[in-house]
């Protein structure tokens, strides 16, 4: 015995469900709410840089995973002002402090590519290659944490 389907309520469904993964979302007045926001706001580099150097405080009494969020956060709001040598550096003592994916690695990636397309762009053959170097560290220490390395 087969079971009896309403035809009605199949054809509903797939007008209404079957063929919506592949349409494009219209941006709405309720899509725009959840909309990044921080993209259209000037950036107070001033207010950025002091965010960032009250955290040292914390920083340097912080230890292990806590240090390494406080060092990402650092190293965010140093990126978002453009002071991207001290982002760099605060990156790179988050990984040294606490190895993992994340923040950290993502800010040095972001950053790195930056600093060897400006050094490319000036024609810093050695800038070029320093950089260059860094991202292949980066990525083969990345490998080597998901390998458990």
């Amino acid at each position: 015995v087969l079971p009896v389907f309403d035809c009605r309520l199949i054809c509903n469904l797939r007008r209404t469900h079957m063929f919506d993964f592949f349409k494009k979302r219209k941006v709405g007045a309720q899509d725009a709410t959840h909309a990044r926001t921080d993209v259209e706001q000037p950036v107070d580099h001033d207010s950025l840089v002091a965010q960032a150097d009250a955290l040292v405080s914390r920083i340097e009494s912080a230890e292990g995973k806590d240090k390494a969020a406080l060092l990402d956060k650092r190293g965010e709001l140093l990126a978002k002002a453009g002071e991207a040598d001290t982002a760099i550096a605060a990156f790179e003592q988050s990984i040294a402090t606490h190895l993992q994916m994340g923040k950290a690695y993502r800010g040095l990636t972001s950053l790195y590519n930056m600093k060897r397309r400006e050094a490319a762009e000036a024609g810093d053959d050695a800038a070029m290659k320093l950089y260059f170097d860094k991202l292949q560290d980066l990525m083969q220490s990345s490998k080597d944490m998901f390998r458990g390395k």
